[in-house]
């Protein structure tokens, strides 16, 4: 995978648009560092307001649930079922966001009184989604007298026909954008239906879910004994569910996703539950203050999707809802080796293509790379995704990776860059694949094994047909400069009020111009490099010195480090000196 001469340009700069004014007033209202109410304005905070809400997420801030299409009759349908006893399928996905959004949904309607069952397809057998053959199968199972989804449903016409014409209420709550058709007979809540006025759209399928069960305990609560102050308790606890589910399906950490994850995160440094206890002691988080953003996008999260990628989800789903602290260390036990076990599963994919891709990848040439191996060669579909993921990042294009079995191949890609993945695969897939879905990020699809020569072949000629080298330029948005004598403890504290971080919130990056490296630096995990810059003196101000972590410095030649640098970074503390530090993003030789 050696880059050739001719490959396109792999990063760039872009500075927000600045507005000082409102940064000074920003900076005198909330007692700030100037260069933190800098970046306020440069992502939109420009007023008192706005800048208010933002900074201190507030659970009263949340939308009435009500205001969301569809909520009032799922509310009464799901309660009518509950005063009774009856029994009700939860459907949902088998990843993080869809087992987390089945737990929330679980545990309410089994408050109030209904026999709540899950069901969750599996992977390999049954597909993503509310399919016909799962639902035919979930109905066998259970017997229920009505199903309501999450996290899925709001494109499943034809399974969700056969259910109404058999008598079963259904009621689909659901994240993703609906299709020109929408299920008839079914009660619909999606903020994203045609018509819908519920102000935020961006909430994920455990989102959804925590909304309709804040519905139901206002509407429900009295009933069963739960008043104002325990309701507040309930959603609370439902909310660490939440958050490690919103975190981990990457929506926009703003509006209604940052309330419920700083809510939940900071609920979850004194998890009550002894799954999400058991889970935490097993990615060494510790107890006693909120994990980080990343700490649950790269310790928690995958170990809930391992179940359901090595096998089925319902061992992350028991994790979630039992109450017993035994079984929780046992699932949390078995959770802990199916994560090992896919990360070596995973390993083995990413080096097979590795080793393809040191003889066969020509960055000039290839706009996406698709390989495809067989379950015998531990080609695991479990995996490919984040594999894919992977290579992705280290390729600079778009990658689809596919297991290839005697009947049917199926495989995840993922995108790189800002290539519209979905939107440029879709007229080669619509010819080849049985099953297709996805965005502009990531998708998922079978084809006939037979059919895998041609559809590659189609797809990578379609891509360097449509090719545009700039949607591969890594982009990096610099919120604010950053003098160099601005850089210290109080401003590393005071940008702790802008997380939690994640996608729409990501950490600020500021670029700092003229720093001398003198190309030296002590290694830091595989690639990375604990350096020092210098910067020029200002009279009356001298020189001064900066910490800095760069995680990919070690990749540039030693005879060529040595220079001065513009240099875009990320502020933090360091974990062990406790000073002021910079995380490197770019580094860019001054002009």
């Amino acid at each position: 995978m050696t880059a050739v001469s001719g490959e396109p340009r792999q990063a760039r700069r872009v500075l927000k648009r600045q507005d000082v004014g409102a940064a000074d007033q920003l900076a005198r209202a909330f007692e700030i560092p100037h260069a933190m109410a800098r970046v306020l304005s440069a992502r939109g905070y420009s007023d008192e307001g706005s800048c208010r809400e933002f900074l201190r997420p507030a659970p009263d801030s949340l939308h009435d649930p009500f205001e969301m299409a569809g909520m009032g009759a799922a509310v009464e349908r799901l309660a009518a079922s509950s005063r009774k006893g009856g029994r009700v399928v939860v459907f949902g996905d088998y990843d993080c966001d869809g087992v987390g959004a089945v737990a929330i949904l679980l545990v309410v309607l089994r408050r109030l009184g209904a026999d709540a069952r899950p069901f969750i397809p599996h992977r390999l057998r049954d597909g993503y989604g509310l399919q016909a053959e799962t639902i035919e199968r979930a109905v066998a199972e259970h017997d229920p007298e009505g199903i309501v989804t999450v996290d899925c449903g709001i494109t499943a016409l034809e399974p969700i026909t056969w259910a109404t014409g058999r008598g079963l209420w259904v009621v689909v709550t659901d994240h993703h954008l609906p299709a020109m058709a929408l299920p008839n007979g079914a009660v619909l809540v999606d903020p994203k239906l045609p018509g819908c006025r519920y102000p935020f759209k961006e909430l994920c399928g455990a989102g959804i879910a925590w909304k309709v069960a804040e519905a139901l305990l206002v509407s429900e609560g009295e009933r069963v004994g739960i008043g104002e102050r325990e309701r507040r308790a309930w959603l609370g606890s439902l909310a660490k569910l939440a958050a490690v589910s919103t975190v981990a399906d990457m929506v926009p950490l703003i509006g209604e996703n940052r309330v419920l994850t700083s809510w939940g995160l900071t609920g979850l440094a004194d998890p009550r539950s002894p799954g999400l206890a058991a889970l935490m002691r097993r990615a060494s988080i510790p107890a006693g203050r909120p994990p980080t953003t990343a700490e649950v996008a790269f310790r928690i999260a995958p170990r809930l999707n391992a179940a359901g990628r090595i096998d089925h989800a319902y061992a992350a789903l028991e994790l979630l809802t039992t109450t017993e602290r035994d079984r929780a260390e046992e699932l949390a036990s078995n959770l802990e080796r199916a994560n090992l076990e896919r990360r070596e599963i995973q390993e083995r994919v990413v080096d097979a293509v590795r080793r393809r891709l040191e003889t066969s990848f020509d960055p000039v040439r290839d706009a996406l790379v698709a390989e495809a191996g067989t379950p015998g060669e531990g080609w695991h579909r479990g995996v490919l995704g984040i594999a894919a993921s992977k290579v992705a990042a280290e390729v600079r294009r778009p990658v689809l990776l596919v297991s290839l079995g005697e009947e049917t191949a199926a495989g995840s890609a993922r995108s790189w860059g800002t290539t519209p993945l979905f939107e440029r695969l879709a007229p080669v897939a619509r010819r080849h694949a049985t099953h297709f879905g996805g965005h502009a990020k990531a998708l998922g699809l079978t084809l006939p094994a037979g059919s895998w020569g041609a559809f590659r072949e189609e797809a990578r000629a379609h891509f360097a047909f449509e090719r545009h080298d700039e949607e591969w330029v890594e982009t990096f948005e610099v919120d604010a400069d950053l003098a160099p004598g601005e850089l210290d403890g109080t401003l590393a504290k005071a940008l702790e009020a802008m997380e939690p971080h994640g996608i729409g919130n990501p950490r600020p990056a500021f670029l700092l111009k003229g720093l001398r490296w003198d190309g030296r630096g002590r290694p830091v995990g595989e690639k990375g490099l604990r350096v020092s810059f210098s910067s020029p003196p200002s009279p009356p101000s001298p020189s001064v010195t900066l910490d800095a972590v760069g995680w990919k410095l070690a990749e540039r030649p030693r005879s060529g480090r040595e220079g001065t640098y513009d240099v875009v970074a990320n502020v933090t503390t360091d974990p062990f000196t406790r000073r002021p530090s910079l995380t490197v993003l770019m580094l860019e030789r001054s002009a």
